[in-house]
């Protein structure tokens, strides 16, 4: 049976680390954690794991204390580069377990946090999701399988198909950051450097989603029209050689949308803080959510 004070870790710790990998699916590469969980119980894990994992791992290895002091010297380390809504998320669970009280953590939001926390991210989310969807069907239209499942592509160029495919997944990242921008903008009224950090997540996040995506859809095509590239037989079995060199090929087309990915990030990279609206969406954040 656990102590009191015990559970009270217990409760922090998990609630500390959720708040720490924020939208992360389970399972996560325990790497993650690196910084707030013991080295023994650390390399006692998969290299993919679930918090419930961890924690059994913290009470097979007696580790929690470990851990728990652990995870108070990692926060203090990066307290200043967590979001927002996980500095707000750890102070209350902090609360809670009357960990401040007891002359521990003493943490406390910073200056732009109350602000930030109006931020509308969940309805910037599903304004992202929405264009994404319209994003991936336009590409469909053009032969691009996007989703799964994937059906049997339509018929069209290849050089069509990657320069068209860039545009449109291209202006779909944009308007990530400019629905984003716009819903801070409206809560907090400029641009900070927390939000800053969250725009510059978000748009890398999108980024890779696109990025898989497109490959596959790339892929998808090219494997049900080899002859595009090959000398093969219609309905033909590809060879593993053959496989190889349209994945090569492949990934040479996705060299310039990599390159122009690149640009976008440095432009989030050095992006002012003067109020942007995206009028477009400006109605959907209105009126903003607190967190409480």
């Amino acid at each position: 049976m656990h102590s009191q004070t015990d559970s009270k870790q217990i409760a922090f710790l998990h609630g500390t680390w959720r708040a720490l990998l924020q939208d992360q699916p389970e399972p996560f590469n325990k790497e993650l954690l690196a910084d707030f969980v013991s080295s023994e119980v650390l390399l006692g894990l998969p290299a993919r794991t679930t918090l419930t994992h961890v924690l059994h791992e913290c009470h097979a290895r007696e580790a929690v204390q470990e851990s728990y002091i652990k995870s108070f010297l990692g926060l203090r380390k990066v307290w200043q580069q967590l979001t927002p809504e996980s500095r707000h998320i750890i102070i209350r669970y902090s609360n809670k377990c009357g960990l401040q009280k007891q002359g521990g953590l003493r943490l406390s939001p910073l200056e732009d946090d109350e602000a930030a926390l109006t931020i509308r991210w969940d309805t910037a989310n599903r304004l992202y999701e929405s264009a994404r969807d319209a994003a991936f069907r336009a590409c469909r239209e053009l032969g691009l399988e996007m989703a799964q499942p994937r059906a049997t592509p339509r018929p069209n160029e290849f050089h069509v198909l990657v320069n068209r495919g860039r545009e449109i997944l291209l202006s779909l990242l944009r308007e990530r950051t400019n629905i984003d921008k716009t819903a801070v903008t409206m809560a907090v009224g400029y641009v900070t450097p927390v939000a800053r950090t969250k725009l510059i997540r978000n748009l890398a996040n999108a980024r890779q989603e696109c990025l898989e995506a497109f490959r596959a859809a790339l892929y998808h095509w090219a494997s049900h029209n080899p002859a595009a590239f090959l000398a093969a037989a219609p309905g033909a079995q590809l060879s593993a050689e053959q496989e190889a060199q349209i994945r090569d090929y492949v990934e040479e087309c996705l060299v310039p949308w990599n390159r122009d990915c690149e640009k976008l990030s440095q432009d989030a990279q050095a992006m002012s803080s003067e109020p942007t609206i995206y009028e477009k969406v400006r109605r959907c954040f209105q009126d903003p959510a607190v967190l409480h």
